[in-house]
């Protein structure tokens, strides 16, 4: 049995006889990855703990995405081991080439933000695009939870990704009034344009426009 097969199959036996035979548990597979990659995105805790605390796995190496198995965990949403890699020391702070932090990669799980939140230096960081965790955070089914936290660190309400959009302009888009109402008490400008000069308002149902303005001015007196 290789390592992959180990950890697959959740045998850590198995990865302490390879590591008595000297087999290197930190090698890296055709895409960079290592054991502690494969184990920390597919949810195995005691193969993780094993890799770090016997095997010395790095926990910041990087694939070639830029990946990190901190990312992997946060992405997959597996709670246990974002709080063991953060406790083991765990940088949350390195992005990868897409320019996302593993804050990034929340998706909307309470738990996975609560825990990254305290370890990133800049809840604001931009990608590639623009998106920060507040606008990842505003994709699919939000989380208003996951949005009031963020806005609790530190996040920013009206910064713009690469086309001019505020995270006002992302919640109307998909139609999240409620997300959006939350945005707006707490800042968020409803006359904000983007880059093709469409402003928030716009976006918005003609039966919300009037609430936008009257949140707003309620805001802003």
């Amino acid at each position: 049995m290789d390592i992959r097969e180990a950890i697959e199959q959740g045998v850590t036996a198995r990865l302490q006889a390879l590591m008595a035979k000297d087999v290197n548990l930190d090698t890296k597979d055709d895409d960079e990855r290592t054991p502690l990659h494969w184990s920390a995105g597919q949810g195995s805790l005691d193969i993780v703990e094993f890799l770090v605390t016997q095997a010395h796995a790095r926990l910041d190496v990087q694939d070639d995405a830029g990946w990190t198995p901190l990312m992997s965990a946060a992405s997959a949403g597996h709670t246990e081991i974002v709080s063991f890699l953060l406790s083991r020391g765990a940088n949350a702070n390195i992005a990868n080439d897409s320019g996302q932090l593993p804050l990034h990669y929340h998706k909307g799980r309470l738990h996975i933000a609560e825990l990254l939140v305290d370890y990133t230096k800049n809840i604001n960081h931009q990608d590639a695009i623009g998106n920060t965790p507040l606008m990842r955070a505003l994709g699919g089914t939000p989380s208003r939870e996951v949005v009031t936290l963020l806005i609790d660190y530190g996040a920013r309400v009206n910064t713009k990704d690469k086309q001019g959009n505020t995270p006002l302009h992302l919640a109307l888009a998909e139609g999240h009034e409620d997300i959006a109402r939350l945005l707006v008490e707490h800042g968020a400008d409803p006359m904000a344009k983007n880059v093709a000069g469409v402003r928030c308002m716009q976006i918005a149902r003609p039966a919300f426009q009037a609430e936008m303005q009257k949140l707003a001015e309620q805001q802003h007196p």
